[in-house]
C-alpha cells in the first residue's frame, strides 16, 4: 500500500465526514495506524480528525488507556468487544 492507495481510501470518507459536519478520532490496533494514515491523507483533514492513537500492543494500551488487564482478559482483539 502506498500513499496514492491511502488517498483513494480516506478521501471518499473526509468529504464525506466534511459535508456532514463530522468529527472523527481512531483507536486501532490490528491495522497499525493504516486507517489514520488514509483519513489524514485527504488535505485539510484536520477540518474533520480529532486526532488518533495506535496501541499495538498490551503495554501501549496499559499506558495510554483506562483499561486493566482484568478487564480485556479473554477478549479478541480483533472483535467488537475489544473494540
Amino acid at each position: 500500500m502506498d500513499i496514492t492507495d491511502l488517498v483513494a481510501l480516506g478521501c471518499p470518507v473526509g468529504d464525506k465526514l466534511v459535508a456532514r459536519g463530522e468529527t472523527i478520532a481512531v483507536a486501532e490496533s490490528s491495522c497499525g495506524g493504516l486507517i489514520s494514515a488514509a483519513l489524514l491523507a485527504r488535505a485539510c483533514a484536520s477540518a474533520y480528525c480529532l486526532g488518533g492513537a495506535v496501541l499495538y500492543t498490551r503495554r501501549s494500551r496499559r499506558l495510554l488507556t483506562m483499561l486493566t488487564a482484568e478487564e480485556t482478559t479473554g477478549m479478541r482483539s480483533a472483535s467488537p468487544e475489544y473494540a
